[in-house]
């Protein structure tokens, strides 16, 4: 097991996501959103994404957490070794409030994460032409791609500075 995948398995494990559950397209994309949202809240883990049908896409992280699964299969057990340190912990709960659906909102988690990964890469990684984007326009453009985004868009401001 790789240092890379030993942090990848304590992380997933602090987030309820150890199982590694990567059986359906669902499952996955609610663990693409999550790393990404977590390398955003300042988790580093060497994750570089694109954007893809769903948002941000990782297919690094991808075949990392299927391999991790194959080797906990096989009863591998480095991991527990080693722990998170605090500065880790402390940004796993930022992420964790970031990605908590509000209570004003009704959507499924894996929904509310999927814009908020969304919204933060178009605006702050992909290309997009002008200098002066705002949160709404990208919202507005996802809403036109993606109409089950629509009616979420003035809760996410808050959650992410300068998103």
């Amino acid at each position: 097991m790789t240092k890379g995948r030993i942090l990848l398995k304590l992380v997933l494990d602090k987030i309820g996501l150890g199982e590694l559950p990567v059986d359906t397209f669902s499952k996955r994309l609610k663990l693409q959103k999550e790393v990404y949202l977590l390398q955003v809240a300042g988790l580093e883990l060497g994750y570089r994404y694109n954007w893809y049908l769903r948002g941000p896409y990782c297919p690094a992280l991808t075949r990392d957490a299927f391999t991790l699964k194959e080797e906990l299969a096989s009863g591998e057990e480095d991991y527990e070794d080693y722990e998170l340190r605090q500065d880790a912990l402390l940004r796993l709960r930022k992420a964790e409030e970031i990605w908590e659906v509000p209570g004003d909102v009704s959507v499924e988690p894996k929904i509310w994460v999927e814009l908020l990964a969304s919204l933060h890469y178009l605006k702050h990684v992909a290309y997009w032409p002008g200098s002066n984007v705002t949160t709404e326009a990208v919202f507005a453009k996802l809403v036109t791609v993606h109409g089950y985004f629509d009616g979420t868009g003035r809760r996410t401001q808050h959650r992410i500075p300068n998103l």
